[in-house]
């Protein structure tokens, strides 16, 4: 930011004096002075000269869904809102972490193909279908879920449910579909993999928590290569079971008659629950200040990240360990904001993130800073992570940076209320981990119970000599600068990028 002020300022010098040649400045006529200003007149509103106060802070009256399960085992959820478009969603509890170690991608090659035609509607005849009602057809796959979802006006939710329930359990699944998908998914692949922050996230998530659950939940282009489609059908076989499926609309409609529209539509579902998730088992976290460096010749920026297990999403203390990353890094007012970007210059944002699934959790912070201050930028990153850890440092958290945390994530889920799908979305947070159905009516007052003191205790937890640390950069020309900060610099495994 520095820099760019004193390209400003020299570009302002320049055009100020010209070029090698001078203008002689003729002499203008003299002008009379303007008479002296009169006495001010009174402002006969002076209250527009004060700041308004802040008003009181507002209520968050989060939605509590009606739910039912059907026959076959599906579970239901119905969230009221005054709106004419139902947003609907079909999620099953299976994601990436669901694929086999050497078939990562599976889960979202699947729910991808899914959407390229049924047996009775194939190829653009589903398209077709979806126009009718005015909408479009989308499928989405994370670590523990998959889902398809759509949108309809409030008259037409049984078509919607209808055609819905056909893509899931009637799919063409025919193989030149499959060749096309499965190509197109591979450039995809080869295309995300130039950028650094992508390189620096694979290579983190890989390291930290092996296969499967570290895999890319898009795939490995090792992996996705060998898929079959067989393999697809296998898996939707036996992740699309009813047990492991919630249906959630959001809408003005009736929750009774969606009952009755989802057992006619999605009656066809198999009945009961699949394990196909593998258990967590973390690898051994590094024993020395090691750092993995991925090779990007001529970089003029490195992708840094630090990141360190934490709590699943299920472990107590998810709120306190939301609110503690949030004051660290999910804030432009955020510790390493603050120091990275405002103090040093060094990037254009840092942020942290809380990472938590069903099966494990992490800490993770992310950068992209100038190359001839990587090391610098970690040394402050480092820093701050341990004045975090360590109130003796000189930087004890403070109940205002609490507080700032605290209305950013209220305020935050106040706004998945705008939009159906979004709102659908975080209901089923409450299906997927087991909360109640009260849970985000009452988040406010779960994060209101937590201090200074309380996330003190959770900052301890932190490793600093077993933290991961990745960086995506020119080696040549950061490795001695990382080896003098004391760092066992390592090339990262070439199959955590590919």
């Amino acid at each position: 930011m520095k820099h760019a002020w004193s390209i400003a300022l020299l570009l302002g010098a320049t055009f100020a004096c010209g070029g090698a040649q001078t203008t002689k400045v003729q002499p203008t006529a003299r002008t009379q002075p303007s008479a002296a200003p009169g006495p001010a007149s009174k402002d006969p509103e002076p209250w527009r000269a004060q700041r308004p106060p802040a008003g009181p802070a507002s209520e968050v009256h989060f939605p509590v869904p009606e739910q039912v399960k059907l026959k076959n085992g599906l579970t239901v959820m119905v969230a009221r809102k005054p709106v004419p478009v139902a947003s609907i969603s079909l999620v099953f509890r299976h994601g990436g972490a669901a694929c086999p170690p050497d078939k990562s991608g599976l889960a979202a090659l699947t729910a991808r193909l899914l959407t390229e035609g049924t047996k009775r509607h194939p190829g653009v005849k589903l398209a077709e279908e979806v126009e009718q009602l005015g909408t479009t057809l989308d499928e989405d796959a994370g670590r523990d879920t998959s889902s398809l979802s759509l949108s309809a006006l409030t008259r037409d939710v049984d078509r919607a449910l209808q055609l819905l329930g056909e893509v899931s359990t009637e799919p063409a699944l025919l193989p030149v579909d499959f060749e096309r998908v499965k190509n197109e998914w591979l450039d995809g692949l080869r295309s995300e993999r130039q950028a650094p922050e992508r390189l620096g996230s694979l290579a983190t998530l890989g390291s930290l928590l092996g296969k499967p659950h570290g895999s890319p939940v898009s795939g490995s282009l090792v992996d996705v290569r060998k898929l079959t489609l067989k393999d697809v059908s296998d898996f939707h076989r036996k992740a699309y079971r009813a047990g492991d499926a919630l249906l959630i609309v959001v809408g003005d409609v009736d929750p009774s008659a969606i009952a009755k529209s989802a057992e006619k539509a999605l009656g066809k579902l198999t009945p009961g629950q699949s394990e196909l998730e593998q258990p967590f088992v973390p690898p051994a976290p590094p024993q020395t200040k090691r750092l993995l460096l991925v090779d990007r010749p001529g970089a003029v920026q490195s992708s840094l990240m630090i990141a360190q297990l934490a709590g699943k999403r299920s472990d107590p203390g998810y709120e306190q360990r939301e609110l503690l990353t949030t004051l660290f890094g999910g804030l432009f007012t955020s510790r390493l904001n603050l120091n990275l970007r405002e103090e040093h210059a060094y990037t254009y944002g840092a942020r942290a993130q809380n990472l938590a699934t069903r099966s494990w959790g992490a800490l993770l912070l992310a950068t992209s800073v100038r190359t001839d201050v990587t090391a610098d930028a970690l040394k402050e990153a480092m820093k701050e992570l341990a004045q975090l850890k360590d109130p003796k440092l000189g930087k004890p958290i403070r109940a205002e940076e609490v507080a700032r945390a605290r209305a950013d994530l209220v305020q935050s889920v106040g706004a998945r209320l705008e939009y159906g799908q979004r709102l659908g979305s975080t209901l089923s947070e409450l299906w997927l981990h087991g909360l109640p159905g009260d849970y985000f009516q009452k988040y406010p007052s779960l994060l209101a119970a937590e201090t200074p003191e309380s996330l003190a205790r959770a900052a301890a937890a932190i490793d600093l000599d077993r933290l991961l640390v990745v960086v995506v950069g020119d080696r040549q020309q950061i490795e001695k600068p990382l080896l003098a900060l004391g760092y066992q610099v390592q090339a990262a495994p070439p199959e955590l990028t590919e």
